[in-house]
């Protein structure tokens, strides 16, 4: 008689790994919108959470950061602030860019996984510090 036995899945681990599934499968796109909203600066951290993704088992608190910064960099957060890199790079582009919508359909769908996280982490604290820093 054998017994067999299936583990589910932590849904905090599915959901960790939708996260990370997209954002790598995304890298060019991601990279190109950083670069477009952010410059170099931005197109290093962004390339270095990348690299970092997919050697990863699990999202640590210092990567669910840079995950939530590169959120906020696509969502445009820190374009009010006249004297930042980000509202320089913002003032460049040009709003009938095909990059702009693409920036776009990118950051809905990372704010969508990272709703998805947070819901299933809703007891850790670490989100709501990254959502009130945002």
């Amino acid at each position: 008689m054998s017994l067999i036995t299936t583990i589910a899945p932590c849904p905090s681990s599915a959901a960790e790994t939708a996260i990370v599934r997209f954002l790598v499968s995304h890298a060019e796109p991601l990279v190109s919108a950083a670069a477009l909203l952010g410059g170099c600066p931005s197109v290093r951290r962004t390339a270095q959470l990348l690299e970092e993704l997919v050697d990863t088992p699990r999202l640590t608190r210092r990567l669910r950061r840079e995950i939530v910064e590169l959120h906020r960099l696509l969502s445009l957060d820190r374009v009010d602030d006249l004297e930042s890199l980000e509202a320089a790079c913002f003032a460049e582009i040009d709003p009938s860019s095909p990059a702009v919508e693409e920036s776009c359909e990118l950051t809905d769908a990372m704010r969508s996984h990272l709703l998805a996280l947070a819901e299933v982490e809703a007891g850790n604290r670490l989100w709501k510090e990254l959502f009130a820093a945002a």
